[in-house]
């Protein structure tokens, strides 16, 4: 009997060993538990959804080089609406007008200062005569558009031309007609715009009411010659020997003038070929290599595809900037630049005239073409958008007297009056470059350092520790950025304001050089932080501004949320514990 108690005893011992074990282990899985459910619930609320990313932005002092303002240069041509209609509507024109030049467009125009404008073509220059568009205008010629088809009035010509670019404050760039024309016509073109009252044609632009030569620097060697498309269309060896005719005819009028040859891009083998002979027999002549690029006739809904357009070009030009110093290794001193002198985005829906609907995507696309100027900003010296006004537009206008601009042309405005002079090298940590683009300049006296960044993602807000070396910001920074209601957002006639520029000022939590930013999903966004040692004021360029705050733009919503979550965690887990402590002593269900 007392061994069967002793046993009892030992047994009930034992048992009560065993179930405070299980309570113990109990507690252990109810406390991992319950952190594996509040790390699921920040996990779904961060990444699940995609509301936050996390990201890096380191921004070095390193320079990449000085970015040459031509890069946000624009391109007319006798196409559809964007010369009459749209820079051009004459003097009679009820719509109000400057000398025949449509007055909201030139306005418009003024607002982006365009640093360069190219015309008249594109592949309406191979069939274009300069000499039909001077003199007076009720004696110039009417001949069939040789390109595009229709008529052309010949109203606006080289004088329009130059009056339109000294409005706007740009530097006119002519491409001459190599494909039905000659090298002694480009060359009196020279002389009609350079030569003074000594020379013949010097003489003649006088007569017609231009005593001062226009002092054209940029001229073009025709236009796509390598294409079947292309008046006057030709191999690679005969357009090199052509270059060398036009450019030393040219050049005996006017030896300071600029001279850019047609390059071939996206042309495979058959492109590099063209490329290396054009730089081979004719490099010596030549200043520029100049080449075309479209986003061509992507889905209209494809996002991503349009967005990320920009980092296929960058590839490619790449490409072609090896090509050229290879060509150029045995000849010290000897520069040739690259002029991306048509880009765009071109849809299928486009109609005859090339009018299409621009969406935000669209501005997005812009916005990473200028980040690629800025990285190879020591060879893109020249880039003109395609087209500024109606066909493929930046501008919008109708014959009703209306006019709205899109989200490319927001873009030409957002950096335009947001770019420092000197690109700096970034590094961006969490994110590819398919969701995040960053470019970062600065002033050449160090005042103001511009953070660019495109955050593709078309949901979730980036919020990113931005850390900049050896520059320090003031607490009050200016944001200024490009957004819509959805990645698809466009602006028309009836809303003219759906996609747009707003400007606000934020003050910033700095601390050595690091902060944090929240970028909104779909967006661009410049940052405008002024030095520490600035005595420049920091000023908006935009009317579309909202009010100044002085909350860190971390993102309220962001961080909020984090906080929220790790405390609510924090909460549960406190009052599970003290749960589960009080029912140690007694037996868990």
């Amino acid at each position: 009997m007392f061994q069967a108690l002793r046993k009892s005893k030992s047994f009930s011992s034992e048992s009560r060993n065993i179930k405070h074990r299980r309570r113990i282990s109990n507690l252990i899985l109810w406390i991992i538990l319950t952190v594996l459910i509040v790390d699921s619930i920040y996990t779904s609320e961060s990444q699940g959804q995609g509301q936050v990313l996390k990201v890096e932005i380191r921004v070095t002092n390193d320079r990449i080089g000085e970015i040459d303002p031509k890069i946000y240069g624009h391109f007319i041509e006798h196409l559809g609406r964007c010369i009459y209609g749209g820079i051009w509507v004459g003097e009679n024109s009820k719509i109000p007008n400057l000398r025949g030049l449509r007055l909201d467009v030139l306005n418009a125009v003024k607002a982006i200062s365009p640093p360069i404008i190219r015309w008249p073509g594109g592949c309406f220059a191979d069939g274009y005569h300069w000499k039909d568009g001077i003199g007076p205008k009720n004696k110039r010629p009417v001949r069939p558009n040789p390109a595009w088809g229709g008529i052309e009035s010949n109203q606006f010509g080289t004088d329009e031309f130059i009056d339109f670019c000294r409005e706007v404050g740009a530097e006119a760039y002519i491409t001459v007609n190599v494909g039905s024309g000659s090298p002694q016509e480009a060359a009196e073109w020279v002389e009609y715009c350079n030569g003074d009252l000594n020379t013949t044609y010097g003489r003649l632009r006088a007569e017609y009411g231009h005593t001062e030569p226009y002092g054209v620097k940029y001229w073009g060697i025709g236009n796509e010659l390598y294409g079947s498309w292309e008046i006057g269309h030709m191999d690679a060896d005969t357009y090199a020997r052509k270059v060398i005719e036009f450019a030393e005819a040219m050049r005996k009028v006017d030896s300071s003038i600029k001279i850019i040859a047609v390059g071939w891009f996206w042309g495979g083998s058959e492109g590099e070929y063209w490329n290396r002979k054009v730089l081979e027999v004719a490099g010596d002549h030549i200043d520029y290599l100049s080449l075309h690029t479209y986003c061509w006739k992507p889905g209209y809904t494809d996002y991503f595809a349009i967005v990320n357009y920009p980092i296929n070009v960058e590839y490619e030009l790449k490409k072609t900037v090896n090509l050229i110093n290879s060509v150029l290794k045995n000849k010290p001193g000897k520069q040739i630049k690259i002029a991306l002198d048509e880009w765009g985005v071109w849809y299928e829906n486009a109609t005859d005239g090339l009018s299409q609907s621009v969406r935000l995507c669209d501005g997005l696309m812009a916005a990473g073409m200028f980040h690629v100027f800025h990285r190879l900003c020591n060879n893109v010296t020249i880039a003109n958008f395609a087209q500024l006004v109606n066909a493929l537009p930046a501008i919008v206008t109708s014959d009703r007297g209306e006019m709205y601009v899109n989200p490319i042309y927001l873009a030409f405005k957002l950096y335009r009056h947001n770019t420092g002079k000197i690109a700096l090298k970034t590094l961006t940590k969490g994110v590819s470059i398919n969701i995040l683009d960053v470019s970062a300049t600065i002033d050449e006296e160090g005042n103001f350092l511009y953070l660019a960044v495109i955050n593709k993602d078309p949901d979730r807000m980036a919020n990113a520790t931005i850390i900049l070396k050896d520059f320090k910001p003031k607490s009050v920074c200016k944001e200024s950025q490009l957004n819509g209601p959805d990645i698809f957002s466009k602006n028309d006639f009836k809303s003219p304001d759906v996609v747009k520029i707003t400007t606000k000022y934020v003050t910033l939590n700095v601390s050595n050089g690091v902060f944090t930013y929240a970028f909104e999903p779909h967006s661009v966004t410049i940052l405008t932080l002024e030095n520490i040692n600035s005595t420049v004021p920091l000023t908006s360029e935009f009317e579309e501004t909202t009010p100044s705050t002085t909350s860190p733009t971390t993102g309220e919503t962001p961080v909020f949320q984090e906080m929220s979550l790790i405390i609510a965690g924090a909460i549960i887990l406190i009052a599970l514990t003290i749960f589960l402590i009080i029912r140690v002593r007694k037996p868990l269900l």
